[in-house]
């Protein structure tokens, strides 16, 4: 299956655009930023924690500093 967006789209300060997305029979979950084209080779553990670090990066911390992943 394809990745889908499981997030509503959120603005950052700087008018780029986050999502959450995943692909769930495939077991992988990522983020899209708009301004970051390499934010979304970073893989998450859950759907809960793609959300939450898209919630996150739009918000306070776009270096996603202090986002568990699984790197």
């Amino acid at each position: 299956m394809a990745f889908e967006r499981i997030s509503k789209v959120m603005e950052t300060p700087d008018g780029s655009f986050v999502y959450a997305q995943g692909d769930y029979e495939a077991n992988d979950f990522r983020v899209v930023c708009s301004g970051c084209p390499d934010l979304q080779n970073t893989p998450y553990n859950s759907q809960a924690g793609a959300i939450l670090a898209a919630s996150y990066h739009s918000e306070h911390d776009p270096a996603q500093g202090y986002v568990p992943t699984r790197k």
